[in-house]
């Protein structure tokens, strides 16, 4: 209901604005009239009045429902969008309607008063800084400066149009002073559009240290003078790895099992890339090698907590492996779960290739188990799939049998950006054990549960194999999917109609609250407006009203804890990724977590929600938090955290051949 309500209150600013337009130029014009149709026109333009005190109060209803939703939604219509229109209105009623009234009963008005025409065109200028508050600017917290900002142009439009109306002749502007006002208004904007493109385009070279903007989150300050570098915070070196794998970044054929291929990347000739699967505790070492001609590559380990430096990311932790380069990974698999990989240079384009694979760190004792690995993945932005499957694939398991799905979501996009991508397992009781690679405490049975998964997000799904099939669907694609059977071509389980949807905010059972105190609070407002990022213009996500590299930088010391509030005043779902970190939700929409601890390293932040979390800062470096929607990553949805004393030699921009996306 938020997006709606949301898309209804600028939609209701925007005919506002449109109303005392048109109402602003008609009493402008009265002068000029006979008295008769003065009258007439007077007429129209009252009712047109009351049509815009209706339009205002509409508002007034909308941000009250938004204020339902928490104060933050509401703060900057409140604070800044609706003085702007109700100080003009106010002189409306005191002093336009009376003379409007006037000029309507035939009494001796002048109406040249710039106290008939200046209040109602003020009206109108306010409007349209509303609907710039609306679509453009989105004004955050505080709002001291808005004032100067917004409030500052409506003092000066109003200065000039009451200038303007003292000095009025009773003359009509020539055609040429309309032709000649109408290609200046043309030339604003369109030098204004070709200056916002050209002024937005990022260096060609730029460090990661140039912060443009660091929060400290109420926290002291904190200093770079005792300086580590990214690099410095590594694996051990020279020790002899427990697994080693090679992967190879290529161009390749990625063949679908309905029969189409796709021209895409691998790893090692194949998409999704050979799974690697280690054991808790092993030193692991990957060697990656690029084969793909004038493309980066790196490998990021999505949700394993690493050191720094092996995280993987283009322009921060390292540079991008160019065609024909080679990098090797080491790091200590101490964390038991399900975990995935892909490159982190270029990855809106790359990912959505074919440049990804599952990383699944299994306990030193593995359980006896069907362990079955389920990577969704969408190709040539329409194909949902499983892997590579994008028709239905049958698996014969012995009823009895203890099975673990590891389902993870590789999407870089959901197939609608206001909701998130929606799986359903239907055919017999099931758990879910973890997410995001944490086990959940007392997990307790579902049936036929619809599971939201965020892009990049990951769900254990365990059950007892039941003596009939078992189904597990993308609900984009509701014919594809995996059927799990006993026997052979058996009947295909209907899908419910309307199942509920799973909730991990009151999943499972609580265990003793983690977190007592925090060291550091910081707010993070997610938004979109029309705004211009790197050469393009749009509709586009923000950060606290902004994009990369103007987002903020959260600093920290080792070993605080952080409380973060996430705010989604946008219209689009954002599953936000924090890198080399865990976070405990504490609570959404105000409603504390009542159930199993729900540790997430991919958060969906739906339109009109409010997460807390919390997590500890024990793995020093800078780590990347974006939106794991990576197109809104490429469109500057991207910012950092960094530990006190930590520095990165890395650039990125064009020329420096690091995108990290």
């Amino acid at each position: 209901m938020f997006e709606p309500l949301e898309n209804a209150d600028t939609t209701v600013a925007a005919l506002h604005f449109l109303v005392y337009w048109i109402v602003g130029y008609r009493t402008g014009q009265l002068a000029l009239l006979t008295a008769d149709a003065a009258q007439r026109s007077a007429r129209r333009i009252r009712i047109w009045i009351r049509v815009g005190f209706g339009l205002y109060l509409a508002r007034l209803v909308s941000i009250g429902w938004l204020w339902t939703y928490g104060w933050d939604f509401a703060e900057n219509r409140v604070l800044v969008s609706l003085p702007l229109v109700t100080l003009p209105l106010v002189a409306v009623v005191i002093w336009s309607l009376p003379r409007v009234s006037r000029v309507i009963d035939g009494s001796d008005v002048d109406r040249l008063d710039p106290k008939l025409v200046v209040p109602v065109q003020a009206t109108a200028a306010g409007g349209l800084l509303t609907v710039w508050v609306a679509f453009v600017s989105r004004p955050i917290p505080p709002h001291a400066d808005e004032l100067l900002t917004h409030g500052g142009p409506l003092a000066v439009m109003t200065a000039l149009l009451w200038l303007r109306q003292s000095r009025r002749r009773l003359t009509r502007p020539s055609l040429l002073t309309k032709v000649a006002a109408f290609l200046v208004i043309v030339g604003l904007v369109t030098g204004g559009v070709f200056y916002g493109l050209s002024a937005s385009r990022l260096p060609s070279h730029m460090s990661m240290m140039d912060h443009n903007l660091v929060d400290h989150g109420g926290g002291p300050p904190t200093s770079h003078a005792a300086r580590t570098s990214v690099d410095a915070l590594t694996g051990p070196r020279d020790i002899v790895p427990d697994k080693v794998f090679t992967l190879t970044a290529e161009p390749g054929k990625i063949s679908l099992s309905s029969g189409g291929s796709i021209d895409g990347w691998t790893f090692n000739g194949t998409s999704p890339g050979p799974e690697i699967r280690v054991r808790e505790g092993d030193l692991v070492e990957i060697k990656l090698y690029n084969k793909i001609p004038d493309l980066g590559v790196t490998l990021h380990w999505h949700g394993l907590d690493v050191p720094n430096a092996q995280d993987g990311v283009a322009g921060l932790t390292q540079e991008a492996v160019p065609n024909g380069g080679s990098h090797t990974y080491r790091f200590r698999a101490e964390q038991v779960g399900s975990f995935w990989y892909h490159t982190h240079q270029a990855s809106s384009e790359a990912v959505a290739k074919g440049l990804f694979g599952s990383l699944i760190v299994e306990p030193r004792t593995r359980p006896a188990v069907e362990d079955i690995t389920v990577l969704s993945h969408v190709w040539n932005e329409e194909i949902s799939a499983f892997g590579t499957a994008d028709t239905m694939q049958r698996k014969r398991i012995k009823p009895g049998t203890p099975v673990r799905i590891r389902l993870t979501n590789t999407g870089i996009n959901p197939a609608s950006d206001t909701t998130s991508t929606e799986f359903l397992l239907t055919g017999t009781p099931f758990r879910v054990t973890a997410i995001d690679g944490t086990p959940l405490h007392g997990p307790t049975e579902l049936r036929d549960t619809t599971l939201e998964l965020a892009n990049g997000g990951r769900y254990d799904l365990s059950f007892t194999m039941p003596d009939g099939p078992v189904r597990l669907v993308d609900r984009n694609a509701p014919d594809a999917g995996l059927l799990l059977e006993p026997n052979e071509g058996g009947p295909v389980p209907t899908l419910p109609e309307d199942p509920p949807a799973f909730d991990p905010l009151s999943y499972g059972s609580p265990e003793t609250p983690r977190f007592t105190r925090f060291d550091r609070r910081f707010k993070l407002i997610l938004d979109d407006g029309l705004s211009f990022h790197d050469g393009v213009f749009g509709l586009l996500p923000m950060i606290n009203g902004t994009q990369f590299p103007d987002t903020p930088t959260l600093m920290v010391r080792e070993n605080e804890v952080i409380h973060t509030t996430l705010i989604n005043r946008s219209h689009e779902v954002h599953p936000m990724h924090l890198h080399g970190h865990h976070a405990l939700v504490l609570s959404r929409n105000g409603v504390p977590s009542t159930g199993s601890p729900w540790w997430t390293d991919t958060l969906d932040v739906r339109p009109g929600e409010i997460f807390e979390i919390a997590f500890v800062a024990d793995n020093p470096g800078i780590w990347m938090d974006h939106c794991h929607n990576l197109e809104h990553a490429r469109n500057g949805m991207v910012m950092h955290l960094a530990y006190e004393g930590v520095t990165s030699p890395y650039h990125v921009g064009q020329q420096s051949g690091n995108q990290p996306e």
